[in-house]
């Protein structure tokens, strides 16, 4: 048995898409899950959970708190809000935000539970929401490490666990895993709308590819759907997509980097998002290259035969 306070009895904020896999993980090793989030909460009572009226509630409960907000905003509310977690009182809490967010949203919402004396980490997840469930994603956890180590067994609920050091690294890290999904998912796509334009055998051209130096495990993954037109079943969402690009793109811009092929990508996404396939896997984006509305999109992105 569990007692509020006790080491296998956590907080979680707020149990989503990837929270919710997290979360029936947790339940399944052991810990009683305690969890708040607006709307309903029946499906994380179905696994097991226990619902909780107010994120100040949960800081009221329990000693470490896990964070899974779509937003800085959102995040923001959950901290210093009437009902948040600093409005519990609280000293000795810990704090886990495995979202993704501009780093400097992250770096200001460490420092405003620092003004309660309390400690946050950093450990984005990297990986779907199938992968959290089966514990195939990857965390980049960063902070402070006795912390760390003190929650390295309930995130290893999610998968393997890479401790990347100084808080805001883990978050470092997972932008530069992201950019690469995003660009190589972007570029198969391409890849795939070019193999369909000029004629070819698309299961053969992935037969080919694949074991060459020009595959990708994006490629591996996604290529097959993208030949048969398929955006299911969702590995990871066009919306969600575009949420971590731009956070991705915000910290670019603290930290001096250009990002344009990530920019090229992104407005492919919200074009995708536009006609309403925000919902489904980004391998929807080889339909939206070979829609007339792309052309517009990208409009000023230099185009074979436009010069040479």
């Amino acid at each position: 048995m569990t007692t509020p306070g006790s080491a296998l009895t956590v907080g979680l904020i707020a149990p989503g898409k990837i929270g919710l896999p997290f979360a029936a993980n947790l339940i399944a090793d052991g810990y009683t899950v305690l969890g708040y989030r607006r709307g309903s909460m029946a499906d994380f009572e179905a696994i097991g959970g226990k619902p909780a009226a107010s994120a100040r509630e949960v800081a009221e409960r329990v000693d470490v708190i896990y964070t899974c907000v779509t937003s800085a905003d959102a995040l923001d509310v959950v901290i210093g809000g009437d009902r948040g977690i600093l409005a519990a009182g609280r000293s000795d809490l810990l704090v886990v935000d495995v979202g993704a967010m501009a780093l400097s949203r992250k770096e200001a919402a460490r420092e405003a539970l620092l003004t309660g004396g309390i400690t946050m980490l950093d450990a984005p997840v990297s990986g779907t929401p199938p992968m959290v469930a089966e514990r195939r994603a990857v965390v980049f956890a960063s902070g402070d490490e006795t912390a760390f180590e003190r929650v390295r067994p309930a995130l290893g609920a999610m998968g393997s666990i890479v401790y990347t050091g100084e808080f805001g690294s883990g978050s470092k890290m997972k932008f530069v895993a992201n950019t690469l999904v995003a660009v190589h998912t972007a570029v198969a796509a391409e890849a795939i709308t070019l193999a369909k334009a000029m004629g070819l055998d698309l299961r053969s051209v992935i037969e080919r590819i694949n074991p060459s130096a020009a595959a990708s495990t994006m490629f591996k993954v996604r290529a097959p759907m993208m030949a048969e037109g398929l955006s299911r079943p969702v590995k990871g969402t066009v919306a969600g997509m575009v949420d971590v690009m731009d956070a991705i793109k915000a910290t670019a811009i603290e930290a001096g980097a250009t990002m344009p092929l990530l920019s090229v990508t992104q407005k492919i996404c919200e074009e995708a998002c536009a006609q309403g396939y925000g919902e489904e896997d980004i391998a929807v984006i080889a339909s939206v290259l070979g829609s007339e509305s792309i052309k517009a999109v990208t409009k000023g992105i230099e185009t074979v035969g436009a010069a040479g």
